[in-house]
């Protein structure tokens, strides 16, 4: 979701769902969303397995990066795009849901940094699947910005 139109963040909201772009293909679903934390889910399916059957780590990243996005979103009238996302890949698994929840470190005025933790309960195994930490840019005019070819 990062630079996401506000329109396609606010129909995702109301739908409990992002049906769009890469997070749509994902699967992601979205249980709660404010400010001050972001709860998403996701079944398990083949498609986010890698070659070895278990979820790639691809999947990690991207629920992160989607849950501060969201949260990021809301706590500006600006757009956001990610930064940095340091995803660390703590145990593997290849079925079941995880559950995805995100809380502000900094929610400041030009960048926002949140915790984010992947798990996954029905395993009985205690502890996260992942966990990252995303930075995010607010952009100043609110809009993405075009990249150039100009030296």
């Amino acid at each position: 979701m990062s630079a996401a139109r506000s329109g396609d963040l606010r129909a995702a909201l109301a739908a409990g769902r992002i049906t769009i772009g890469f997070d749509g293909e994902l699967g992601t679903e979205i249980v709660a969303a404010s400010g001050q934390q972001v709860v998403l889910k996701l079944r398990i399916e083949p498609r986010h397995l890698q070659p070895n059957a278990i979820v790639h780590g691809g999947v990690w990243a991207a629920l992160a990066e989607t849950a501060a996005s969201i949260g990021a979103s809301l706590n500006t009238s600006k757009q956001v795009a990610g930064i940095e996302n340091h995803t660390s890949f703590l145990r593997a698994i290849s079925d079941g849901e995880v559950t995805v929840t995100a809380d502000p470190i900094h929610p400041g005025r030009s960048t926002q940094v949140w915790n984010v933790v992947i798990s996954d309960q029905a395993s009985g195994v205690p502890g996260p699947v992942a966990r990252s930490t995303v930075r995010l840019y607010v952009l100043p005019d609110g809009r993405p910005g075009r990249a150039t070819n100009q030296p």
